[in-house]
């Protein structure tokens, strides 16, 4: 059996995305979805709800009165921020998920995905896009199939990470190396099997390679920028470049930005990762 069959067999063993994140995929899904329909995903979870609230009124936000409901939160920070708050909780329960993780911090590995969620966010604002909070929630998750390498190919997985620390190479190149495919198709395959919309499919399958992508390079563009600066932070776990200085360059041509801006949009998720301490400690 080949480690990909290992990792499709185990795939399906694996537990169903959390109810609560499957019913805000639901709602990324409906573009018809409203307010009052998040209120009632997270109304009726208790625990949930003192999450909500607790990360609704960290530094974070910087709202100056304190927010005492869910609704009000809903009012205050808007549904788009809610929505992916409430997805940021539910996933990074995922990173606690039982499995050996050995050699592998899985916590380094969610403060990297907060810094690449916050990057991304932060480039969509400058290149005047309108789906920051999408951004985010695709930086948030582009790199869910390392998670699950960990999980499904434990020996396989501990080799991946010896490669790059010890020897230093990238993290896709050090899996490809051992397992001839990398974490982004499995990101793909858990994407699919959680049903994923179209956007996040792409931006997981295609992070490391965004000129392979045309149906959501743009998106795809953000989150590959993003992670890249999440790196040059030295926040989390870190996979490694595995891609030239003039590609990079050519990426942010994409996006109608400049290369020259990249100096302040670092300085910016580095202003914003001072306030999201709550974020970073979730998982």
């Amino acid at each position: 059996m080949t480690p990909l069959d290992l990792v499709e067999r185990r795939m399906q063993e694996l537990p169903t995305l959390p109810l609560v994140a499957q019913r805000v995929v639901s709602l990324l899904n409906n573009p018809s979805s409203s307010a009052a329909d998040l209120e009632q995903v997270i109304k009726h979870d208790q625990a949930l709800t003192a999450r909500v609230l607790r990360l609704v009124n960290s530094a974070y936000y910087g709202y100056p009165r304190h927010i005492t409901t869910v609704g009000q939160g809903i009012v205050i920070l808007g549904y788009k921020t809610l929505k992916e708050l409430v997805l940021s909780i539910s996933i990074a329960d995922l990173f606690r998920m039982k499995g050996k993780a050995k050699v592998f911090d899985r916590a380094a590995l969610w403060q990297h995905a907060v810094v690449t969620a916050i990057g991304a966010k932060i480039l969509a604002r400058c290149a005047g896009l309108p789906f920051e909070e999408d951004a985010f929630i695709a930086g948030l998750l582009h790199d869910i199939g390392v998670l699950f390498l960990d999980l499904c190919l434990n020996a396989e997985f501990d080799e991946i990470i010896a490669s790059t620390t010890t020897d230093g190479i990238p993290l896709i190149r050090a899996e490809e190396k051992v397992l001839g495919f990398n974490h982004t198709l499995v990101g793909k395959m858990v994407a699919e099997k959680w049903n994923f919309p179209p956007f996040l499919v792409d931006v997981l399958r295609y992070h490391h390679r965004p000129v392979q992508t045309r149906n959501h390079w743009v998106a795809t563009a953000l989150v590959f920028l993003a992670d890249n600066l999440a790196q040059e932070t030295g926040v989390g776990f870190l996979e490694g470049y595995d891609t030239t200085p003039d590609f990079a360059t050519t990426v942010w041509t994409w996006l109608e930005l400049k290369p020259e801006q990249k100096p302040d949009v670092l300085q910016q998720i580095k202003q914003e990762l001072l306030t999201a301490g709550d974020f970073l400690a979730l998982c």
